[in-house]
C-alpha cells in the first residue's frame, strides 16, 4: 500500500512538471487525496535530485508548490484541532448544565443525581473542572443577586454530591467540588452564615483531597 502510494506521489508530481502553465490548480483538485506530509517529503525528494541534475526551474517549482502546501495543511491541522476542542468543551459544558437542571427539579435528590454521574463518569476530570469555572462565570455574569444566589447554591449542592459520589475517581470528584466551593465562596458575603457553610465544605474536601500536599491540604 505505502509503496504505491510513493508511486501515485511521483506519478502527480511527473504530471505537474509536464502539465501546461495554468492547469496545475485543477491537478491538484483532481488528486487532492494525495496532498499530505507525504507527498511534502517526495516533492523535496524530487526536487534535490533535479537540482543536482541541472533542473533548477523544477526544484524551484517544487518546492515553492511544498510550501504553499504545507501552508495550507498546517491551517487544516489548526481547524481540526479547535473543532474537536470545542466539541469537547460542549459536551461537558452540556453535562454541567444538564446536572445543574437536576439538582434544581430534584431538589438535590442523590437518587437523580448518581445514576447521572454515573452514566458519564468518564467526564468528571480536570476538563470537566475547568468548564464548570468557565460556564459558571457566565450564567453569573450580569445576573441580579438573587439569581447568582440561587446558581451559586446549585453549583454547592452539586460540589457536594460529586465530593461523595462512591464511583468514578476520587482524586477527581474532590478537585472538581473545591473547584465549585471556591466558585460559590467567591459569590458569598464574606462573613455570612453561607459563606461560613461552604468554608467548612471547601476545608472538609482539603481534608480529603488527594492529590497535592496533605500538610498543604490540612
Amino acid at each position: 500500500m505505502e509503496e504505491n502510494r510513493a508511486q501515485a506521489y511521483l506519478q502527480l508530481i511527473h504530471t505537474l512538471l509536464n502539465a501546461p502553465n495554468g492547469e496545475e490548480p485543477q491537478i491538484l483538485q483532481d488528486n487532492s487525496e494525495l496532498l499530505d506530509r507525504g507527498f511534502l517529503e517526495t516533492c523535496e525528494l524530487v526536487a534535490s535530485t533535479l537540482a543536482e541534475q541541472g533542473g533548477e526551474n523544477g526544484a524551484k517549482f517544487l518546492r515553492h508548490l511544498a510550501s504553499y502546501l504545507a501552508q495550507l495543511i498546517d491551517m487544516n491541522d489548526d481547524v481540526d484541532s479547535n473543532n474537536s476542542a470545542s466539541e469537547n468543551f460542549q459536551e461537558y459544558a452540556n453535562f454541567f448544565l444538564e446536572l445543574l437542571q437536576a439538582e434544581q427539579d430534584s431538589k438535590g435528590d442523590i437518587a437523580v443525581i448518581y445514576p447521572m454521574l454515573e452514566g458519564r463518569k468518564h467526564l468528571l476530570n480536570a476538563s470537566f473542572a475547568e468548564t464548570l469555572q468557565q460556564v459558571a462565570q457566565k450564567l453569573i455574569a450580569g445576573e441580579n443577586s438573587e439569581t447568582i444566589s440561587s446558581i451559586i447554591g446549585l453549583i454547592e449542592n452539586l460540589s457536594s454530591h460529586i465530593s461523595e459520589f462512591p464511583s468514578g475517581n476520587r482524586a477527581n470528584n474532590i478537585e472538581i467540588a473545591i473547584t465549585g466551593y471556591q466558585i460559590v465562596l467567591n459569590n458569598r458575603e464574606p462573613g455570612s452564615e453561607k459563606w461560613t457553610q461552604t468554608q467548612n465544605n471547601l476545608a472538609t474536601a482539603y481534608n480529603n483531597r488527594v492529590n497535592g500536599s496533605l500538610a498543604e491540604n490540612l
